[in-house]
């Protein structure tokens, strides 16, 4: 994969630009600012991208990760796209040896960014139905989030293995819940006890996100709920009827939807 620096002297050259020089003046860039551009030396940021896109005649995104955008716009799939975006250097930091092993689906990768530590989160390719469910056995990795890890700490003490995001389809959660939202998901907590709460689970029914209440007695029995008063609850399910996948701990929302 060809790096930043490259595909800017790629473009330069393939436009007939013939110095870094005149691409710096065309663009509007100092030209000691653009040598550091094209050498590696300084990474690009998003708005240098822009700049020195309009003489070269591409898009921004594929000036800085190498592929056009598509309608829900470009996937960070990468440390280095996620420092691109930032404009910053990406250091690797290998996960702590004190942190538990986890043997569920997710996987986390910790980076450094501008002396701040940030744990790429999986996005899973799965919808998790908050009205009839879906029918999902295998979810991939389609993009990755960076949360700060420090805000992680502050949300949850759970292992960042354990963490993933996966998005709401369905109406059933309103208002809590609506189609679009990303929820951030705590995969260890698949075992409800005594712990009320807005669970991910699996049921006849396919793979829904419901909040989820204990009934303590003689054997326990949960009953499924929906935030939105049209739907009917489930009640005196035995947890045998139920895989709970995980609880739900945070919640985004794109403004206006």
């Amino acid at each position: 994969m060809d790096t930043i620096a490259e595909r800017l002297r790629r473009f330069r050259e393939a436009k007939g630009i013939d110095s870094g020089a005149e691409l710096a003046r065309l663009a509007g860039v100092p030209e000691a600012t653009y040598r550091a551009y094209e050498s590696g030396r300084r990474p690009l940021t998003a708005r240098a991208a822009r700049e020195l896109a309009v003489p070269l005649g591409i898009s921004w995104q594929l000036l800085l990760f190498g592929k056009e955008p598509t309608e829900g716009g470009i996937a960070i799939n990468t440390p280095e796209e996620a420092a691109a975006m930032l404009g910053q250097r990406v250091r690797r930091k290998p996960m702590s040896s004190r942190v538990p092993a986890y043997t569920g689906p997710t996987e986390v990768e910790l980076v450094n960014m501008a002396g701040d530590s940030y744990a790429l989160l999986p996005v899973y390719d799965a919808a998790a139905s908050a009205g009839p469910g879906l029918e999902i056995d295998r979810a991939s990795v389609i993009y990755r989030i960076a949360f700060r890890e420090d805000w992680i700490r502050n949300v949850t003490r759970a292992p960042l293995e354990q963490l993933g995001v996966i998005t709401v389809d369905g109406d059933s959660m309103e208002p809590t819940l609506r189609t679009g939202d990303t929820v951030l998901v705590d995969f260890g907590q698949n075992q409800p006890g005594d712990k009320d709460g807005i669970y991910v689970i699996r049921t006849g029914n396919g793979l829904q996100v419901k909040r989820l209440q204990v009934e303590l007695g003689r054997s326990a029995r949960l009953t499924v709920l929906s935030d939105n008063p049209a739907y009917q609850p489930q009640r005196n399910l035995s947890p045998e009827d139920i895989q709970v996948i995980g609880r739900v701990i945070w919640l985004g929302r794109q403004v206006g939807s």
